[in-house]
């Protein structure tokens, strides 16, 4: 048993911090606890199951874990993705499951090879220089984690209407279907006038839109034209306060008879 100490305490740190970061309502804590079990202990298991006859020093095996840790994540999303989604449950799930199997196969090698005598490498002399150095790359990576997750404000996103027409059968005239979608930020005011080229009053309506809401609107814009020939119809789009200039604009020509 002393001869795993160190992978049940990987096993049982593992297990241990997946259950902590889906119990704790906090996002960024959540994401804090995760972070060891992503970028360390998944492949740390592994350079124990790979090395058992000669284990690396610290340094490479430290390296090697956080090396195989990135491999695991990236590997490790794509039966995710197609077995319910990439969800912090199935984060945590899938990596506690790589963990503990790879200690398990690093216990049974260790066990099959008990007559060898495995000598552990020396413990490492760290410099303070290169320790302080260490110590702000892992936070810096931890807050780079949590920052990555944390959704920020968009104070300075433009927002965008959009604008399409499309010709309709009608009996009673030549009809368009116009719709707008707005993406604004806020709710806004518009002004729809629908223009038939030789027509000299246009058709129009006010619109209100909540951002990402959509209006579509059947309009007949004249009364059937008695000549087979195609009509030009103009759509513009005008905000409430800009009655002057347009917004946005959509033109395109009709079949006769609104066909």
């Amino acid at each position: 048993m002393s001869k795993n100490r160190d992978l049940v305490s990987l096993a049982a740190a593992a297990v241990l911090l997946a259950a902590l970061a889906l119990a704790v309502p906090i996002e960024w804590l959540s994401l804090l606890l995760l972070a060891p079990l992503a970028f360390l202990f998944s492949g740390r298991a592994i350079v124990a199951a790979a090395f058992v006859r000669r284990r690396p020093p610290r340094p490479q095996t430290l390296v090697l874990s956080v090396a195989l840790s990135l491999a695991v994540l990236a590997l490790v999303s794509l039966p995710l993705n197609y077995l319910g989604g990439l969800t912090a449950a199935s984060w945590a799930l899938g990596l506690v499951l790589v963990t503990l199997v790879a200690c398990g196969i690093a216990a049974l090698t260790r066990h099959a090879d008990e007559g060898s005598s495995i000598r552990p490498p020396r413990p490492p002399r760290v410099a303070p220089l290169s320790a302080v150095l260490g110590l702000i790359g892992l936070l810096a990576a931890a807050a780079a984690i949590v920052l990555a997750f944390t959704p920020l404000s968009a104070s300075n996103a433009v927002g965008f209407t959009a604008l399409w027409m499309r010709p309709v059968d009608g009996a009673a005239g030549t009809g368009v279907r116009v719709g707008v979608g707005s993406e604004e930020k806020y709710t806004t005011s518009y002004r729809l006038q629908v223009h038939l080229a030789g027509e000299s009053k246009p058709t129009g309506r006010r619109i209100v839109l909540e951002p990402g809401e959509t209006k579509v609107l059947r309009l007949i814009v004249s009364p059937p034209p008695s000549a087979a020939r195609p009509a030009f119809v103009t759509a513009d789009l005008y905000l409430t306060g800009e009655p002057d200039r347009p917004y946005r604009r959509v033109y395109g020509w009709i079949p006769a008879g609104g066909e």
